[in-house]
């Protein structure tokens, strides 16, 4: 049994806005979300059959839900650090005071353009939140952290994101990739992937380039897109250290996807618990087993995103890049090619790129302990651009 340590909570699936891309639309704006006594329930339940340390309150726009300093309250109370993530529109000098004094300990706000007007989010004045930003880490001592979704719409002007998140003074900044599911299905005719790829490595070329140069790793944690993050920078080499035949051993017993080996669990507005965002099959129904966490276990569903191994995965366990890639992301996989045992077109693509313009950018350090988890000896990916382009073109991108 897995000894869940986060959870992703949605504790409402409405929201204020309509973005063009949400990557959660299928759960949006339900008849069936669970109450706000149902919530607390949950939560209360699941501390005591699971060591939770962290839960992310998200939706929806959480705050919609006009019980979110009830819920956070609860949150705070049974020792769990409460996190959320916000698009901030509501965000108010003393909405903020409550959050805090009802134990909000991060707000993560998403931001993923530089000018006064945004395409990807409806109504939202990208220089206003981050004002609204500013106003948090002026007033509170919640910790912010800024959410950029990247896309073929903004990923040129990354560099003017990462610049305007330091101004703000945010203690992170976290780079999604757009995904290719979603509300964006319905709106490809919008977005071009031919020089996506290309163009985002270009933009974390200059952001590492200024990063670095500004001695900045202390200021701002970043991540990007699974390409880059700050804790890469404080890696040591040690001569002989590295067995990569035992790290592959280890590596392929385990789940290919993070969120399973890291123990997180996504809980859906209504009650119900998948993988992520991305994989609607349902793990566990908290809701339809009356929050009986038990019970729940006992009556667990049986989903192969949530069981696959990496040795399963026939390309990807053989891949030189096996042990830095972690296989991509399964969902894409599956969306691109039809397959979840496959490697991920975008993944195949990426990783010999970041080897060659990326890893020599950053400390020596790095570079040796980076270089050691790679198998000279195995597979090449089995993707290239040309194909990771056919599998666009052929979703209708």
């Amino acid at each position: 049994m897995k000894e869940y340590s986060s959870i992703r909570l949605e504790v409402t699936s409405h929201c204020n806005l309509k973005c063009q891309y949400c990557h959660n639309s299928k759960y949006s704006n339900r008849k069936d979300d669970m109450t706000t006594d149902e919530i607390l329930l949950l939560i209360r339940n699941i501390k005591r059959q699971y060591p939770i340390n962290k839960i992310l309150l998200t939706g929806g726009e959480p705050l919609v839900n006009n019980d979110i300093f009830k819920i956070i309250e609860q949150v705070s109370v049974l020792g769990i650090k409460a996190d959320m993530v916000t698009n901030a529109t509501l965000l108010t000098e003393e909405v903020v005071k409550k959050l805090e004094k009802s134990g909000l300990k991060r707000i993560r706000i998403s931001i993923d353009e530089i000018g006064e007007k945004s395409s990807l989010r409806s109504t939202e004045n990208p220089n206003k939140i981050r004002n609204i930003a500013r106003m948090i880490r002026s007033i509170s001592n919640i910790e912010v952290c800024i959410h950029t979704v990247c896309s073929p719409a903004n990923v040129k002007d990354l560099f003017g994101v990462y610049l305007k998140t330091m101004q703000i003074g945010a203690k992170r900044w976290r780079v999604f990739d757009l995904g290719y599911q979603g509300g964006i299905t319905e709106n490809k005719s919008e977005f071009s992937f031919d020089t996506y790829y290309d163009s985002l490595i270009e933009s974390t070329k200059k952001i590492l380039n200024h990063y670095l140069a500004n001695g900045l790793k202390e200021t701002l944690d970043i991540e990007i897109n699974n390409i880059f993050r700050t804790i890469m920078l404080g890696m040591k080499y040690e001569e002989g250290k590295i067995d990569i035949s035992k790290a592959l051993e280890l590596r392929l017993a385990n789940s290919p996807c993070d969120y399973v080996r890291d123990h997180q669990l996504s809980i859906r507005s209504n009650g119900v618990a998948t993988l992520c965002q991305y994989f609607h099959n349902t793990i566990f129904d908290f809701k339809r087993n009356n929050f009986d966490i038990k019970e729940t276990i006992l009556r667990q569903n049986s989903v192969i995103e949530n069981e696959i191994l990496m040795q399963e995965l026939e390309h990807c366990s053989k891949c030189k890049y096996c042990l830095v890639c972690n296989s991509g992301c399964r969902s894409r996989a599956v969306f691109l090619t039809g397959n979840i045992k496959d490697a991920d077109p975008g993944a195949c693509y990426l990783l010999p790129r970041i080897h060659k313009e990326i890893i020599p950018l950053l400390p020596e350090e790095t570079q040796k302990v980076y270089n050691s988890f790679i198998n000279l000896n195995a597979l090449e990916p089995k993707y290239k651009r040309i194909d990771l382009i056919r599998f666009l073109k052929e979703k209708g991108y």
